[in-house]
C-alpha cells in the first residue's frame, strides 16, 4: 500500500499519460480548444469521441430500446431517427414532466466512466484499469469482480453506487477498442467477452514476442504510425496492447520488456515510445500530435459505442428492467422517504403519518406515475431503524399501523443516525422528511448527513413540531426562543404536549396506559435546532414549523403530486418585508409558493389577477389554485398556470414576516438547470475535466458546466447570463460566450469569482415568445479551502469481518494567507461501523497534501451483496468543511465464479417467407431453452423483453419458452445466477449461439456433429476420387479457410 501512494504522488507532481477518448468534453469558447495546450492547430472541425461522449451515445440508444419496448402510462411512443436523450424522453412521458433526474443521472454516469482517468487508476504504470502493457487477464478480473459489485448494489437498490461502478467499468471497456490492436487485426464487431464472468482472453502475444516494428513515418512517436504491427501478429489474430513509462513500483520494473520488440501506446508523453519498437499505437485521437493510429479512431470510437450498448443490455437483463429503469433514473417521479422520531410525545405525528399513507395507498393506483418507492426509518433513544423499502405504500402503512411510541424524555434524539441510514438506502433525487420535536443529538453525524444528501441530490424537509405550555398554544414570546433560524446557543425553554380530544385513540399508538397534558420534557437548547434550518438550505427543501394540531395538515405535503421542481426565486431568513418581481415563462406549468417561518401577509399578482396566499379561498376564485398547507408558521400553494395562460410575464410576489421567514418560489416545468463543476487534470498526459464531489476549492481554478434540461424542445430564444448568488445578496456575473441555447456550457472560473459565502447559481434568459425566464439551483454551495481524495479510487470493498486500511488525501488549498493551515478530520460510515483515523489533525503548508488512514471494521454480521457508505470531512479553523464520499461493497466471503450456461431443447423456426418484411407480422417462431447453474438461478431476461413464467429464485435448472414474430427473429437472452456470473445467449430465428459464457452440447448436438463430420469426410474422398479420375489438374475449388476464433470461448 505504501508502494503505491508513493507511486501515486510521483504521477500527482508530474505529468502521467492518460486514457482513451478524452476528446472534446473541454471545448471553451473563450479560452480556446484545450488541446491546443499541447498539439497547436488541432483540427477543430474533426470530430472527437471521449469517454462522455460514447456513454452518451450508447445510453441515448439502450434508452430509446427501453422506450420502444416498454409501454408508457396513458401515452404512446413515437420514435423518431436523431431523436436526442430529451426528445426522446419528452416524447416517452409528456411535457409534464422534468428531465432533470435522468440527465443528472447520466451526467453522473458518463463522469464515472471519465473518472476512470483520475487518480491511481489514471497513473496506474500496470494500466489494468485501461487494457494498456498486454495486461489483458488482470483487466478481465478487474471488470468482473466489479460487475458482481455493481450488480449486487443494483439488487440491494443502491442505485447510486451501482451507477458509479458502471460507470467506471464502461471507461476500461473502451479503452479496449483504443489501447489494443483489435480494430487492427480486422475486427468489425466489438468482442463481447470483455467484462463477461467465465471468460478470459487466451489468443494474447506472451511476454517475450515482438508484435510492432519501427514506426516509418514517425520513429519519435510523435506522428503517424502505418503497418507497424507486425504481419505475424496480425496474420495469427494474436492480441497486444500498448506499453507505457518505464518505471518501477514496489520494487518491480513496470514497463516493456527489454530485448523485446514491443507496442508502445505512443504519444509525445509516452516515454517508452522510443525503446524497443519505437512509436505507437494508440488510437485515442483523430490527429497524429497524440495518437500514432489517429486514422482508425471513429472506427474505435464506432466499436466502442457499440460495446458499451451491448454491455448496458446486460446490465438491463441482469438486474431486470425496472431496477434498470430506475438505475437510469428513467422513473419521473420521486422516492417519498419520512424518518420519524418514535419517542412518546410524537404520538400525534404518528397518527397523522399513519393516516397519510393510507391516503397514498388510495391514490397509488390511480397515478399513471406514483413515486418511484416509499422509505421509512424510526428513531428513538439509543435505538433507530430499521428502514422500511417498498415500491407500494401499503407496506409502509401497515407497519405504521403496527408502530407505537415511547421513550424518550432525555432532551435530543438521534435524528442524524436516522437521516444518514435513511439517505443512504434513497434513490437519488428523493424527497425526504423528517419528523421530529427534538433537538440533535448526534451532531456529529451532520457533515455526513449533508455529504450524503448534496452526492444523491436529495432533497430534505425537516418537519420540527412547536411545543405548547399547558393545552395552549405557544405565544410569540415563546416561540421566538423556539425559533430554529436563530443563532442562539444559550437560549432555552420547557413545553409540555397538547391534551387531545380524544385521549383514548393516543393512548392506543403510546405505551402510555395513562395520558396526561401537562407531561413536561426537559429543558433543551437551541442552538441544535438552527442545523435543520441549515440542513434544508443545503439540500433545497425547507424546515416546517407546525402546532401539533396542524400536523395532520402538513404531512398532507407528501398526498399533492411529487414531481421536481425547478426553483424560480428562493430567499432564506428574510426579516423585512420584501416586494419581487418573478418571471412567469411559457414553459411553466404550475407554481409552487411556500413559506416557512410564518407571514402576517404574503400575495402574489400578475397584471390582471392577485392571489391572497394566506386565505384558503383566495376571494372565490379557485381555478386551478390549491392549498396544499395552511399553517400559522408554513404555507405552501400550488397554482395550476396551464389554465392562466394569458397571465403569463412578470408576477410580483409580496410578504410581511412575523418575524424572520424562508421562501421558494418553484415550478412544475421541463426547463430547469443543473450545474457541476469540474477541475482540469492539466497534468495528466490527456487534459480532462473530472466531476468535483463536493464543493469549489479555493485557489483551483475551476470550470462550471451550465447545463439546461429540456433546451432541446424548450425553443429557447436566448441566454443571457449566469450568476453566482450569496447569502448576503451580492452577484457575481458569468457572461456566456453565445446567446445561442445549448444543453450545456463550459465557463471558466476562477478562484477569484467564487463567493466568500454559501451561494447558488441563477440563469437568465428569455424563452421563445420573449419572456424572460429565470432558474435557480436548490442546492448550494461553498467555496473551501482544502481538498480530500481517495487516491485508490471510490470503489471499496471487503467482505464480513474485514479490516479495510483506506488511504485518504487532504491538500491544503489556501493561499491566501501563505501560512499553513490545520484541518480537524472526522470519518463516519451510514451503518455506524467502527472508523477510526490514524490522524485526527492535520497541519499543513499552502499546497502541501497529508496522507491519512481510515480504518474500517465491516461487522460480521453484515449482510453480504449489501453496500455502504463512507464520508470523510475535514474542518479548518475557519469554519468551512470539506468532505469526499466512497462507496464501499460487502462482498461475499466465498465467490462461485462460474457462469450459467443455456441450452435450446426445442424450436420453431420461421421460413424464409416468414421472413420477408412484407409478411413477417403473419407468423412466429418459438422455442424452448434450459438454463443451469450449479448455485442456482437468480434471474432471467430478454431483449426483446418477453414475460418469461415465474420461477423460484436459486433453482439450478429452469426451462422457459420464448415466442417473437419473425419481423424479431434475434433475441440476446442474459441468465445471471445467484453470485451475479452471468451468460448472454444470441438466440437468431431459434438457433443459439453463446456470446458470453459457456454454453452445454446436448448429446443429440454432439452425435449431429460426429455424423455430420463423417459425411463429410466422405464427400470429400469422392470428391477427390473424381478429381483424380477426370485429371481436371488446371480446374481448382478455392477453399476459405475460417480464422480460428482469438479469444477463448471455454
Amino acid at each position: 500500500m505504501a508502494g503505491s501512494v508513493i507511486l501515486l504522488l510521483t504521477f500527482l507532481l508530474f505529468p502521467r499519460l492518460g486514457t482513451a477518448f478524452l476528446g472534446r468534453g473541454t471545448l471553451l469558447e473563450n479560452d480556446g480548444d484545450i488541446f491546443d495546450l499541447y498539439c497547436d492547430g488541432f483540427d477543430k472541425e474533426v470530430r472527437v469521441w471521449h469517454h462522455r461522449e460514447i456513454t452518451r451515445e450508447a445510453v441515448r440508444r439502450a434508452v430509446v430500446s427501453y422506450f420502444k419496448e416498454v409501454e408508457p402510462a396513458g401515452r404512446t411512443y413515437n420514435h423518431r431517427d436523431g431523436m436526442t436523450l430529451e426528445e426522446a424522453y419528452e416524447e416517452y412521458y409528456g411535457p409534464a414532466y422534468s428531465p432533470k433526474p435522468f440527465l443528472d443521472t447520466v451526467s453522473k454516469l458518463v463522469d464515472a466512466a471519465a473518472e476512470v482517468d483520475a487518480g491511481l487508476m489514471g497513473a496506474d504504470p500496470r494500466q489494468v484499469y485501461h487494457f494498456g502493457n498486454e495486461r489483458f487477464s488482470e483487466s478481465q478480473v478487474m471488470l468482473t469482480g466489479r460487475w458482481r459489485r455493481m450488480v449486487s448494489a443494483g439488487r440491494a437498490g443502491d442505485y447510486d453506487t451501482a451507477r458509479q461502478l458502471l460507470g467506471l467499468s464502461l471507461g476500461t471497456i473502451q479503452d479496449f477498442y483504443s489501447h489494443t490492436n483489435w480494430v487492427e487485426l480486422g475486427n468489425k464487431d466489438f468482442n463481447r467477452n470483455v467484462g463477461a464472468t467465465g471468460k478470459d482472453f487466451l489468443n494474447v502475444a506472451t511476454e517475450r514476442e515482438h508484435t510492432c516494428q519501427d514506426c516509418g513515418e514517425g520513429a519519435d512517436g510523435r506522428g503517424s504510425c502505418r503497418n507497424n504491427i507486425l504481419e505475424d501478429i496480425i496474420r495469427q489474430g494474436k492480441l497486444t496492447s500498448g506499453y507505457i513509462e518505464d518505471l518501477w513500483v514496489d520494487g518491480t520494473r513496470v514497463g516493456k520488456p527489454r530485448g523485446v520488440d514491443k507496442c508502445s501506446h505512443g504519444g509525445p508523453r509516452d516515454r517508452s515510445r522510443g525503446a524497443g519498437a519505437r512509436g505507437g499505437i494508440n488510437k485515442e485521437l483523430p490527429t497524429s500530435c497524440f495518437s500514432p493510429h489517429h486514422y482508425l479512431h471513429q472506427r474505435a470510437a464506432q466499436l466502442a459505442v457499440e460495446a458499451t450498448e451491448y454491455y448496458l443490455t446486460v446490465v438491463r437483463g441482469s438486474l431486470g428492467t425496472p431496477a434498470f429503469s430506475r438505475l437510469l433514473g428513467l422513473h419521473p417521479t420521486p422516492a417519498i422517504v419520512v424518518v420519524l422520531d418514535t419517542t412518546e410525545s410524537m404520538a400525534q405525528e404518528l397518527q397523522a403519518l399513519t393516516r397519510t399513507f393510507s391516503r397514498l395507498n388510495d391514490q397509488h393506483s390511480a397515478a399513471d406515475y406514483p413515486p418511484s418507492e416509499y422509505l421509512f426509518v424510526p428513531f428513538n433513544d439509543p435505538l433507530y431503524g430499521p428502514i422500511v423499502r417498498s415500491q407500494h405504500p401499503a407496506e409502509i402503512y401497515r407497519t405504521l399501523s403496527q408502530l407505537r411510541t415511547g421513550g424518550g424524555g432525555d432532551e435530543a434524539e438521534l435524528s442524524m443516525s436516522a437521516l444518514r441510514l435513511a439517505l443512504h438506502h434513497s434513490p437519488p433525487h428523493s424527497h425526504l422528511f423528517l419528523f421530529t420535536d427534538a433537538p440533535i443529538k448526534d451532531q456529529e453525524f451532520f457533515e455526513t448527513v449533508v455529504t450524503l444528501a448534496h452526492s444523491k441530490a436529495i432533497k430534505v424537509t425537516p418537519v420540527i413540531t412547536l411545543p405548547t405550555r399547558f393545552s395552549r398554544f405557544a405565544t410569540e414570546e415563546d416561540l421566538s426562543a423556539y425559533s430554529v433560524f436563530g443563532d442562539e446557543e444559550t437560549e432555552v425553554f420547557t413545553y409540555s404536549t397538547q391534551e387531545l380530544e380524544i385521549k383514548e385513540e393516543l393512548s392506543q399508538i403510546t405505551n402510555s396506559s395513562e395520558i396526561k397534558s401537562t407531561k413536561r420534557r426537559p429543558k433543551r437548547q437551541v442552538r441544535n435546532y438552527s442545523k435543520y434550518e441549515e440542513l434544508a438550505e443545503k439540500t433545497g427543501g425547507h424546515v416546517v414549523q407546525v402546532e401539533r394540531g396542524k400536523v395532520d395538515e402538513v404531512s398532507r405535503m407528501m398526498e399533492v403530486e411529487q414531481y421536481p421542481a425547478a426553483v424560480l426565486w428562493r430567499t432564506l431568513r428574510s426579516t423585512v418585508s420584501q416586494n419581487v418581481k418573478i418571471p412567469i415563462d411559457s414553459l411553466v406549468r404550475e407554481i409552487e409558493v411556500s413559506i416557512s417561518g410564518g407571514v402576517n401577509s404574503a400575495t402574489l399578482a400578475s397584471s390582471s389577477i392577485k392571489f391572497d396566499l394566506t386565505s384558503q379561498t383566495n376571494g372565490g376564485d379557485l381555478k386551478g389554485y390549491t392549498v396544499v398547507a395552511l399553517t400559522p408558521f408554513f404555507l405552501q400553494i400550488r397554482i395550476d398556470i396551464t389554465q392562466r395562460q394569458q397571465y403569463l410575464g412578470d408576477w410580483t410576489l409580496t410578504f410581511e414576516p412575523k418575524r424572520v421567514c424562508s421562501v421558494t418560489v418553484s415550478a412544475r416545468t421541463p426547463l430547469d438547470i443543473a450545474p457541476t463543476f469540474y477541475l482540469p487534470d492539466e497534468r495528466s498526459f490527456h487534459p480532462s475535466l473530472q466531476r468535483i464531489q463536493d464543493h469549489p476549492s479555493q485557489d483551483l481554478n475551476s470550470y462550471l458546466d451550465m447545463v439546461i434540461t429540456g433546451v432541446d424542445r424548450a425553443g429557447l430564444r436566448e441566454v443571457n447570463e449566469a450568476r453566482l448568488l450569496d447569502r448576503s445578496g451580492s452577484e457575481a456575473q458569468l457572461v456566456f460566450p453565445t446567446s445561442s441555447p445549448r444543453r450545456n456550457t463550459y465557463l471558466s472560473l476562477p478562484t477569484r469569482d467564487l463567493p466568500q459565502e454559501r451561494f447558488t447559481v441563477a440563469l437568465y434568459g428569455r424563452d421563445g415568445s420573449g419572456r424572460r425566464f429565470r432558474r435557480e439551483s436548490g442546492t448550494s454551495w461553498e467555496r473551501v479551502e482544502s481538498v480530500i481524495s481517495f487516491p485508490l479510487g471510490r470503489d471499496i470493498w471487503g467482505s464480513p469481518g474485514a479490516i479495510l486500511r483506506i488511504p485518504v488525501f487532504i491538500t491544503n488549498t489556501d493561499s491566501a494567507t501563505g501560512t499553513s493551515n490545520t484541518y480537524f478530520l472526522t470519518a463516519n460510515d451510514a451503518f455506524g461501523s467502527s472508523v477510526n483515523l490514524d490522524q485526527q489533525r492535520v497541519t499543513l503548508g499552502r499546497n502541501e497534501t497529508a496522507t491519512v488512514q481510515v480504518t474500517l471494521y465491516i461487522d460480521p454480521q453484515t449482510l453480504p451483496r449489501t453496500t455502504n457508505s463512507l464520508v470523510v470531512s475535514a474542518s479548518s479553523t475557519r469554519g468551512d468543511i470539506s468532505h469526499a464520499r466512497a462507496h464501499i461493497s460487502i462482498t461475499p466471503l466465498v465467490i462461485d465464479r462460474t457462469p450459467p450456461t443455456c441450452e435450446v431443447i426445442s424450436k420453431i423456426s420461421c421460413s424464409s417467407s416468414d421472413l420477408m418484411p412484407s409478411s413477417c407480422s403473419n407468423s412466429r417462431w418459438s422455442m424452448q431453452f434450459t438454463v443451469r447453474d450449479n448455485r442456482g438461478v437468480f434471474l432471467v431476461e430478454s431483449q426483446p423483453e418477453a414475460n418469461f413464467p415465474n420461477f423460484a429464485s436459486g433453482d439450478r435448472e429452469v426451462t422457459l419458452p420464448y415466442s417473437a414474430s419473425c419481423c424479431n427473429p434475434g433475441v440476446t437472452i442474459v441468465v445471471t445466477d445467484i453470485d451475479n456470473n452471468f451468460v448472454t445467449c444470441e438466440v437468431n430465428n431459434g438457433e443459439l449461439e453463446s456470446s458470453g459464457g459457456t454454453t452445454t452440447l446436448t448429446t443429440a448436438a454432439i452425435t449431429g456433429i460426429a455424423v455430420g463430420s463423417v459425411l463429410l469426410v466422405l464427400i470429400i474422398i469422392a470428391v477427390v476420387v473424381i478429381f483424380v479420375i477426370y485429371r481436371r489438374r488446371t480446374r481448382k475449388e478455392d477453399v476459405t479457410t475460417r480464422a480460428p476464433r482469438r479469444l477463448s470461448m471455454e
